[in-house]
Order: C-alpha cells, then sequence, then structure tokens
C-alpha cells in the first residue's frame, strides 16, 4: 500500500526522528527534503564505545530507524511498524570523528510484514548490513 499523504510520511518521519535517543546520537536526515533517503550521524558521545570506534548499540538504533523511514511511504495513516527481527553484521570499525551514512532498501512488504536491508557506510567503506523484519500494526486510537 502506497501512502497516499508526503505530508504525513514527513510529520511521521520528524516524530521518530525527535526521540530522545536519536536526537542524543545526533542522527539526521541526509537529505532534509526526503527523510526516507537515509540517515547520517557522527560517531562522536554515546556512539563510541570504549574502544574508542563506533558502539554498536548506536549503530544498531540507526540501522533500525533507517529501516522503518523507509518502509513509512508504503504504511497507510492507521498503521504502524515495529521491528521484531534485526540481524546485523558490522564489517568495519567506525572511527570517532567520523560522520556514518546509514541508508535502507524495502525489500517487500506483505499485508503484514515488512522486510528491509540497511547499510552502513562511511564513504566507500562498508560498515555495517542489517537485515530488519518489521510487523505492521494497527494504529489503536
Amino acid at each position: 500500500m502506497q501512502h497516499d499523504d508526503p505530508a504525513g510520511v514527513s510529520g511521521r518521519a520528524a516524530r521518530a526522528l525527535d526521540i530522545p535517543l536519536q536526537h542524543a546520537l545526533q542522527a539526521r536526515p541526509a537529505d532534509p527534503s526526503d527523510p526516507t533517503a537515509g540517515l547520517l550521524f557522527p560517531v562522536t558521545g554515546l556512539a563510541i564505545n570504549p574502544g574508542g570506534t563506533l558502539h554498536a548499540g548506536a549503530l544498531g538504533a540507526i540501522l533500525e530507524l533507517a529501516a522503518f523511514l523507509a518502509l513509512l511511504p508504503e504504511l497507510a495513516s492507521t498503521e504502524h511498524a515495529v521491528t521484531h527481527h534485526i540481524s546485523t553484521q558490522i564489517l568495519s570499525p567506525g572511527k570517532e570523528g567520523e560522520e556514518v551514512l546509514v541508508t535502507a532498501l524495502l525489500e517487500r512488504r506483505t499485508r503484514r510484514l515488512g522486510f528491509l536491508t540497511a547499510t552502513a557506510t562511511v564513504g566507500d567503506r562498508l560498515v555495517a548490513r542489517s537485515q530488519v523484519t518489521k510487523s505492521v500494526i494497527e494504529i489503536r486510537a
């Protein structure tokens, strides 16, 4: 189902980005005019582990958010999506001070599921790849 209200997508994306965790990680749209195009965030603050590289938990949160944003245009205004499975492979460390680009692609949408692939890169270097399954649920008033 294609969402027929782009302003609704933008508003819902803004609310997802307004969650305190996303603020703490300094996540922001790679393209402010298209919040589904990907996210940028720096390897600083909460995104750094004790070894001085990108914290896997911080990375996972942004990979999951990017997957949600990629699915968002396919959700009706009465639907929401929640993660019920995520599998991530970390392939290269993100280093302090680097900026990570996270993008996601909707592979398939069924009535109640969305299957997505999310990737994190620093420049040409692949940092991580995730397979994300989202359950599509009805929003209850």
